[in-house]
């Protein structure tokens, strides 16, 4: 039994000054140069003597709406790969729920073109669980899976329950039929979180309505308020082996249950200059600070300079952001050499919702081209390319020199690995300053897979100008269906 495994990782911010781009990875069907995702589906199927055939695997990413032209490429791309792949028997197609092209969901699209090439494949699409789907998906397929922790760090775990239904619904072991319910809620992204209550329960829960043999799924998606489209908002979606009337009724009974969990769900409140003092006064190091106006996961620039100034202006003592994104300023400081000193404007220059540049004094500690693979359990081995990458120790008020990394591209500032290899010591931080609205969170926490030094640190989620805000009234929503929580009495 063979399953292809194609990954279109991309989420949509249609508030996004310029358009984004979707990119297909090198992944090879004859296992060469496989791709992250093909390789963490690799284990199950051959327990279950099935084959993954890598066909294509993007690094996940996020940005503004992708252009029809290069989502027709990324398809005319795949068609190439099946053509050159062995006969399939299944498909796992992973996909942000979030992707939009012309104004439509990616995923809608993408699903029609693979049922006009497979008409009666199994196919199971894999999403996150800011996920939020059109009706007609489940016309597409019935099987759709999303993760049961928000942040996903359960993702490994739910790539492998779906490579196991695959397997079961391609030897007509199970006949997969879905539900979906819809709420009139939808969640900023920093509120969409496990590790806290109300919904410190909800992985609990929803394993287990999976442990009943009936019900292969069952889903929780928060939606994403950064994609303004006609189907947004939070849903459930229940899917179980042929036994409709079981998927709508846990369905609607787990909409109920997270309807009444929204509305106290904890929300941000601090500025970032009182999220500085605050930082400042905590004994156990380093506090972490969330900047989630400019969270590059959700679409943002990475180039916002409200956090750099706070930390400049106040003078806090032992503080590294991570990170910002500037080529020009990298091209500036890998003049200048290691060890040079340096006048110039940081950030600010792609999106003025996030702040203007900031003039600064900076010595250049280190210069790299820094590409890695990611340790994050939300997209283990995937590749991190940040491009040409400084490590520049800015000078503040009070004699502070606050350390910055500065990437040529946007990448997620969230792993402690792009820090830890360019030499930052972590253990001496006081304050670190992570540009992301909630993936930084899988670090933290006594959990598995956190980070040793994270994972007993204080988090302080704060309110940061950009396009990622938690605070929607920010936002001018023409398709957004009304009435909606928390933008309305609802």
């Amino acid at each position: 039994m063979r399953v292809g495994v194609l990954s279109l990782a991309y989420r949509c911010n249609t508030f996004a000054k310029t358009g984004g781009r979707l990119l297909l990875g090198s992944g090879d069907s004859r296992g060469q140069d496989r791709g992250w995702l093909a390789a963490l589906a690799d284990p199950v199927a051959r327990h279950s003597d099935g084959e993954v055939v890598d066909l294509g695997c993007s690094i996940p990413a996020a940005g503004g709406p992708i252009p029809g032209d290069d989502f027709a490429a990324v398809l005319q791309r795949f068609d190439r790969r099946v053509q050159d792949s062995p006969p399939l028997d299944a498909l796992l197609v992973h996909a942000s729920g979030t992707l939009v092209v012309g104004g439509a969901s990616g995923e809608a699209l993408l699903l029609q073109h693979l049922r006009t090439r497979f008409p009666s494949l199994p196919i199971g699409l894999l999403v996150d669980h800011v996920a939020q789907l059109p009706d007609q998906i489940l016309q597409l397929t019935p099987l759709i899976v999303g993760p049961h922790q928000w942040p996903a760090r359960d993702f490994a775990a739910r790539v492998h329950r779906l490579v196991e239904l695959l397997l079961r619904w391609a030897r007509r072991e199970i006949t997969p039929v879905a539900r979906v319910t819809r709420l009139p809620a939808i969640l900023p992204l920093t509120l969409q979180r496990t590790d806290v209550p109300p919904l410190d329960d909800l992985a609990d829960r929803l394993a287990d309505r999976e442990r009943d043999s009936r019900v292969l799924a069952v889903s929780l998606f928060g939606g994403f308020p950064y994609a303004d489209v006609p189907f947004a908002g939070a849903s459930v979606v229940a899917v179980t082996d042929d036994d409709p009337a079981l998927a709508a009724a846990l369905a609607d009974r787990l909409a109920g249950e997270l309807s009444a969990a929204v509305r106290v769900l904890p929300w941000p409140s601090l500025t970032i200059e009182e999220a500085f003092h605050r930082a400042m006064t905590i004994d156990r190091h380093p506090v972490v600070l969330l900047d989630t106006g400019d969270a590059p996961e959700a679409g943002g620039p990475g180039d916002g300079t409200a956090a750099l100034w706070a930390a400049l202006d106040l003078g806090a003592h032992g503080t590294v952001l991570s990170g910002l994104v500037d080529p020009d300023a990298v091209a500036i400081a890998s003049h200048v050499g290691p060890g040079g000193t340096l006048d110039l404007e940081l950030g600010g220059k792609r999106d003025p919702r996030h702040g203007y540049p900031i003039p600064v004094h900076a010595t250049v500690r280190r210069i790299t081209n820094l590409i890695l693979r990611r340790r994050s359990p939300l997209a283990p081995g995937a590749p991190l390319d940040a491009g040409p990458t400084v490590w520049l120790q800015v000078e503040g008020r009070y004699e502070t020199h606050v350390d910055l990394v500065v990437t040529s591209k946007v990448v997620s500032f969230d792993d402690p690995s792009l820090l830890r290899a360019l030499g930052i010591d972590l253990e001496r931080t006081r304050i670190l300053v992570v540009k992301s609205a909630l993936d930084a969170l899988v670090w933290c926490g006594n959990h598995a897979g956190s980070d040793p030094l994270l994972r007993h640190a204080p988090v302080l989620p704060v309110l940061t100008p950009g396009i990622t805000t938690a605070d929607l009234s920010f936002f001018s929503y023409r398709q957004l269906p009304r009435p909606i929580w928390p933008l309305d009495d609802s």
